[in-house]
C-alpha cells in the first residue's frame, strides 16, 4: 500500500503547471557573448503567446496577435540575413537578435518599416507587460486586475493611442480573480499556490536575464523610443 501511495504522489506530481508545461523555457536560451541566439528565443517566445489566455479575456486577442507577428518578422529577417552572411551581411554569422539589429544600425534601416529593430521593439515591450505583472504577484499582489493595471501601466500604455487602452481597459475588466488565474496556471496539477509561486518565480528570473540584456542593447544604441 505504501508503495502504491508513493506511486500516485509522484503521478500526481508530474501532472503539468503552464510553467512546467513550456516546451522551449528560457532558462535553455543561451547567454552567448555575441548576444542572444534568435531562434532559440523566438521559440521560447512563441511558447509564451498562450500566457495571456490564463488572464481570461478574448480581449488580449490583440496583444496575441502583435507577438505573433512580430516573432514571424523576425524569423522571416533571421533566414534573409542567414541567406546573405555569406555576402554582405557577413556579420550576422552569430545568428543573435543583436546582431541582427547591428546589421540595421550599420545599414540605416532600424526605423524602416518591417525593420527587425521595430518588431523586436514592440516584442520586449509586450515581455515586459508579462514580466512586470508576475512581479507582482512574486511581490504579493493578490488582485490581478490590480497587477494587470500595473504592468499595462509601467509597460505598454505610453505607446497606445486611445482605442488600444480602451481594448485594454475592457480587457482588464474580465480578468479572474486570483483563484482562477491560479488555477488556469495549475492546469491538471495538484501543486499548491506556493509550489506554482516557485515556478513563476523561476520563469521570471530566467526570462528577465534575456529581457534585461535586450533592454540594455537598445538603451545602449539609443534605440528604445
Amino acid at each position: 500500500m505504501t508503495e502504491l501511495v508513493i506511486k500516485m504522489a509522484e503521478e500526481r506530481s508530474a501532472k503539468t503547471t503552464y510553467f512546467t508545461g513550456i516546451r522551449h523555457p528560457f532558462k535553455d536560451v543561451g547567454v552567448e557573448d555575441s548576444g542572444t541566439p534568435a531562434l532559440d528565443f523566438l521559440d521560447a517566445c512563441a511558447d509564451l503567446v498562450p500566457f495571456f489566455d490564463l488572464l481570461g479575456s478574448k480581449a488580449f486577442y490583440p496583444v496575441k496577435r502583435d507577438i505573433n507577428g512580430n516573432i514571424k518578422k523576425l524569423r522571416n529577417l533571421h533566414a534573409k540575413y542567414t541567406a546573405e552572411a555569406t555576402t554582405a551581411h557577413s556579420t550576422y554569422n552569430s545568428g543573435t537578435l543583436q546582431s541582427m539589429i547591428s546589421i540595421e544600425i550599420d545599414s540605416g534601416t532600424t526605423n524602416a518599416s518591417g525593420s527587425a529593430t521595430d518588431a523586436l521593439l514592440w516584442l520586449k515591450r509586450a515581455l515586459s507587460f508579462i514580466r512586470v505583472f508576475l512581479q507582482c504577484l512574486l511581490d504579493g499582489e493578490r488582485h490581478i486586475k490590480k497587477a494587470a493595471n500595473v504592468a499595462y501601466a509601467a509597460t505598454l500604455q505610453k505607446y497606445h493611442g486611445f482605442m488600444v487602452k480602451k481594448i485594454f481597459s475592457m480587457a482588464m475588466m474580465a480578468v479572474p480573480s486570483w483563484e482562477g488565474f491560479m488555477e488556469s496556471v495549475r492546469m491538471d496539477s495538484t501543486d499548491a499556490d506556493d509550489v506554482l509561486l516557485e515556478q513563476i518565480a523561476d520563469f521570471v528570473s530566467s526570462f528577465s536575464t534575456h529581457l534585461e540584456r535586450i533592454d540594455a542593447f537598445y538603451a545602449d544604441k539609443n534605440l528604445d523610443s
